[in-house]
């Protein structure tokens, strides 16, 4: 195989991979739905074997299941699995913000960023439930999320963070099927980012734990609820 035709190959790959790690992320595909290699090569309009390395990818980051004859499937959402996650984010993430924080009161560049965040949720306040409120929600969550990271100085421990970032993303939608939740959510940015502003550390880091209480207890009510549904569903409530 000559260079040009294996680049090929990879960046096929890497464009399939990057595809569908995105539509599993946003609930395009949903936990437990079969992805067939037929379905995602027409889906895709790819060959097989990029198809096939995608898959393996994604399974080894624990966002699809391959069985030897079930094929691959999404990997199903499970209240132990969304425990186990919160559980490691509340150890992580309180520690990079405090990381954070000092690194801000040396670089005003990260304060400034921060401070730009809070201030444009602070336009979200009082806001209506709505598609573009949600949307914006979104796309700011996303922008601290990612400054959080980036921020962050210690290499190993951003990149920990970076790496739970798809298997959080899945669980934010159904999060932000509580409406209610939304508006308390807009003003818990807020404090994180005034705190980090502000140099204060341990209430950065305690707002941060607090926010990640609450949007596990978020996800669990969601999950709970769904599971109501008939035998079979998406959800599992144990394993």
């Amino acid at each position: 195989m000559s260079e040009h035709t294996e680049a090929k190959r990879v960046g096929k790959t890497e464009a399939v991979y990057t595809r569908l790690k995105a539509e599993i992320e946003d609930g395009s595909f949903e936990p437990g739905q079969a992805l067939t290699e037929i379905m995602l090569v027409a889906h895709t309009g790819a060959s097989r074997t990029p198809v096939r390395e995608a898959l393996r990818r994604l399974a080894a980051e624990g966002l699809v299941d391959i069985g030897p004859r079930i094929g691959a499937t999404v990997a199903r959402i499970s209240l132990r699995s969304v425990r186990e996650l919160f559980d490691y984010r509340r150890l992580l993430e309180p520690a990079a913000i405090k990381m954070v924080v000092e690194e801000a009161a040396a670089d005003p560049s990260i304060t400034a960023k921060f401070r730009s965040i809070a201030e444009r949720f602070s336009s979200l306040e009082g806001q209506p439930h709505s598609d573009a409120f949600v949307a914006s929600y979104r796309e700011l969550a996303e922008e601290f999320d990612v400054t959080l990271i980036d921020s962050t100085p210690n290499y190993h421990l951003s990149r920990a963070i970076r790496e739970l970032r798809p298997h959080s993303a899945r669980l934010r939608r159904i999060a932000h099927t509580d409406h209610e939740r939304l508006g308390y959510a807009v003003k818990e940015h807020i404090g994180m980012c005034e705190a980090i502003a502000a140099g204060e550390a341990d209430n950065a880091a305690e707002a941060l734990r607090l926010h990640l209480v609450h949007v596990d207890e978020a996800i669990f009510k969601a999950l709970l609820s769904s599971g109501r549904e008939p035998r079979g569903s998406v959800i599992d409530l144990v394993s």
